[in-house]
C-alpha cells in the first residue's frame, strides 16, 4: 500500500466508518488503543506529553517498518517508542493477516 493508498483509508475511516472494512477497523482500533495507553504510561511514569507530532511521525514510518522489518533510527524517542508499541501490538494481533495487506 503505498502513501496515497493509506491517506485515501484513513480518509474513508473518518469521513464514513460505516463503510470501513472490518479489518481495517481492527487495525485502526489496535493503533488507537495502544497510543493511548501508550500516552498514559508516559505521562505517569516520565511527566511528558505525547504530542499529535509524535504519533505522525510514527505513523509516516508505520507502513515502511511494516513492509521492511527495519525501525529508522527517530530523532524523537517517543515516535520511536510508539511505533516500536504499534508494530509488537500488530505483529501479536491474532490475526496478523490483517496488517499484512498493508504492506
Amino acid at each position: 500500500m503505498d502513501e496515497k493508498d493509506l491517506d485515501t483509508l484513513f480518509r474513508s475511516v473518518g469521513e464514513e466508518p460505516g463503510t470501513c472494512p472490518e479489518g481495517a477497523r481492527r487495525i485502526f482500533d489496535i493503533l488507537i488503543r495502544v497510543t493511548l495507553d501508550y500516552r498514559d504510561r508516559i505521562f505517569a511514569s516520565r511527566g511528558l506529553v505525547v504530542t499529535v507530532r509524535d504519533v505522525r511521525v510514527s505513523l509516516s514510518w508505520l507502513i515502511p517498518a511494516l513492509a521492511t522489518g527495519n525501525i529508522p533510527s527517530l530523532e524523537n524517542p517517543l515516535s520511536r517508542e510508539l511505533l516500536e508499541q504499534w508494530l509488537d501490538a500488530l505483529k501479536s494481533s491474532p490475526d496478523k493477516r490483517e496488517h499484512e495487506g498493508l504492506n
